[in-house]
């Protein structure tokens, strides 16, 4: 039976929890704030609002280099030798940090790299997935996993809703026009994934409670998503409430235990505080 450990990096979002359950491995990506590169995750992301807001400057991001890819790598291969590391990337046409990995993996033998065509918790979802199949299939061969990672990305779905635009804006996402309009008229646009890219969603009119409520219903009504596979996540500053609010929409469309992640920089210098996201993998059909 092969020994297997998933790496992914740290744009995944991934919680504590499912990181210690499936003995996950995170690569980091980076932050760039001042000339200066920090580690995605070595910092609180509140430091990102706190930068935005002092110097009106939207701090970078960047991938994971090939350098941060081998240490990880030797650094699985040296607690186990004879292991197969299965690296689920983030999102290949968001970052270059699929090249990276693929430059590491020339390195070692058993490297298998998939592109999980996600990011944040939509990418966590397979992760978290994954791991599940190959706990539940521990004889399944390399490919094997490789080909259940390529079905399920197909089916994995992610709503994203920040709660200000200031950021998509900074980031040239957002016109300076369109930003006004959504000011003016209460317009909250949603994100969602489409094979890999971060692309605009539906557009939600009223206050941030009612657009996140009617973004949720709109996700379960357009997907057929197996309840155990959702996860939530919020940007720094969400209000306890709305996660009360959020955690009922939840059980009424069968989700028996909600996962709440925390986004972490990467996501966040995109979404700002406060943004909520929704993810889950569609039921599959054919079985």
């Amino acid at each position: 039976m092969k020994k297997y450990v998933i790496t992914t990096e740290s744009g995944s979002d991934l919680s504590k929890e499912i990181i210690d359950r499936y003995n996950i491995q995170v690569i980091p990506m980076h932050v760039i704030m001042d000339d200066q590169t920090y580690p995605d995750g070595s910092f609180e992301v509140q430091k990102v609002f706190d930068f935005y807001e002092e110097t009106g400057t939207l701090p970078k991001t960047s991938g994971s280099t090939p350098q941060d890819n081998t240490e990880v790598f030797k650094k699985v291969f040296a607690e186990y030798p004879e292991a197969h590391i299965i690296h689920i990337a983030y999102s290949a046409v968001t970052t270059v940090s699929f090249n990276a990995a693929n430059i590491a993996a020339q390195d070692f033998e058993n490297v298998y790299l998939v592109d999980s065509k996600n990011v944040s918790i939509g990418a966590a979802a397979i992760v978290k997935a994954t791991a599940q199949f190959i706990e539940d299939n521990p004889n399944k061969s390399p490919e094997d996993i490789i080909a259940f990672v390529e079905d399920i990305r197909e089916r994995t779905h992610m709503l994203f809703l920040p709660k200000t635009l200031l950021y998509l804006r900074a980031g040239g996402r957002v016109s300076n026009l369109a930003f006004l309009g959504a000011n003016i008229l209460k317009i909250f646009p949603s994100i969602k994934l489409e094979n890999g890219y971060l692309v605009p969603g539906r557009k939600y009119r009223g206050s941030f409670d009612r657009s996140f409520k009617k973004m949720i219903k709109d996700f379960f009504e357009s997907y057929n998503i197996d309840p155990e596979t959702v996860l939530i996540v919020g940007a720094p500053s969400v209000d306890d409430n709305y996660k009360e609010v959020i955690y009922n929409l939840l059980m009424e469309n069968g989700v028996q235990e909600a996962r709440w992640m925390r986004a972490g920089a990467v996501i966040s210098c995109h979404g700002g505080p406060g943004a909520i996201g929704i993810a889950g993998i569609e039921k599959d059909i054919t079985k």
